[in-house]
């Protein structure tokens, strides 16, 4: 195993303009120790076939990263894609990486991460503000109240949003979370036990709550770090995937609340005593 070095896993579908741009600003980050897993969910073009994206990882692949790509012909949708990212992932690295495809990384943004993992955290996350809207970026003096939980009731309903790492800058804060969004490093052996779940739509509202609660159960610790930024294009070049987004989205959330009800039964109120103690211990 290569100690300290990351696969990172990227699922794309039809953005072959924002996953140049991911591209590049990966070129630019101060760590480099990582290779990359590409999926590409039944793209019109596909991904292999488009020159500008394979010349850049040509060069890539001169500076030193592995690359493996794989193709669904079909696409099967968010949860099942990166799934198969996990199954799939033969480069044996200690820390595995999500990150979405539209979204371009400030030049430290894995170095930051990095330090949260070396401070004993076994997930970490930073921050997602959008592209288009900087001036959402909220006052540092809320970060903590706002980045620091999120509240459940025994019925599996959210009480408190919190902020899901989202819209917030502090130049170096790491607090105590529980969610996060996709754009994540963590240990890779977590991928033994955490997977995504098959139940979900092809929108797949609200996978980072199951993915990440199912890593709290496991007695995994998460991490935000308010200085890592990465900014969300919010631009689908590949159009409007879901015609019925709305709904899928509707009852996505109504599974994803029976199955935190169905946690609560099951563990009691695993996330007070997550907070309290770090880790949730069963």
């Amino acid at each position: 195993m290569q100690k300290g070095r990351i696969t990172l896993h990227i699922c794309t579908k039809d953005r072959h303009s924002e996953l140049a741009l991911l591209l590049q600003s990966l070129r630019t980050q101060s760590f480099q120790e990582f290779d990359i897993l590409i999926l590409d969910d039944a793209s019109g073009t596909p991904v292999h076939m488009n020159n500008f994206l394979q010349s850049i990882m040509t060069r890539m692949k001169l500076e030193g990263h592995k690359f493996k790509m794989l193709r669904n012909e079909q696409s099967f949708g968010c949860c099942a894609a990166r799934n198969k990212c996990i199954e799939e992932d033969d480069f044996d690295n200690e820390f595995t990486c999500r990150l979405d495809d539209d979204v371009i990384l400030e030049p430290d943004y894995l170095e930051n991460l990095m330090g949260g993992i070396d401070r004993g955290y076994d997930m970490m996350t930073g921050v997602v503000p959008l592209m288009s809207t900087p001036e959402m970026i909220r006052e540092t003096k809320y970060i903590g109240e706002i980045m620091n939980e999120k509240v459940f009731d025994k019925e599996g309903n959210i009480v408190k949003y919190g902020d899901e790492c989202g819209f917030c800058y502090d130049g170096g804060i790491i607090v105590q979370t529980d969610e996060f969004r996709t754009n994540c490093i963590y240990r890779s052996e977590i991928n033994k036990s955490v997977r995504y779940p098959d139940g979900l739509s092809h929108v797949a509202f609200r996978e980072e709550g199951h993915f990440s609660m199912r890593a709290i159960i496991e007695g995994y610790k998460i991490g935000v770090h308010t200085g890592a930024v990465c900014y969300h294009l919010q631009t689908p070049s590949g159009g409007n995937r879901c015609s019925d987004y709305a709904e899928k989205v509707q009852i996505d959330e109504e599974t994803f609340r029976k199955w935190m009800k169905q946690q609560f039964i099951k563990h009691g109120d695993f996330l007070k005593e997550y907070h309290k103690n770090g880790k949730y211990k069963k």
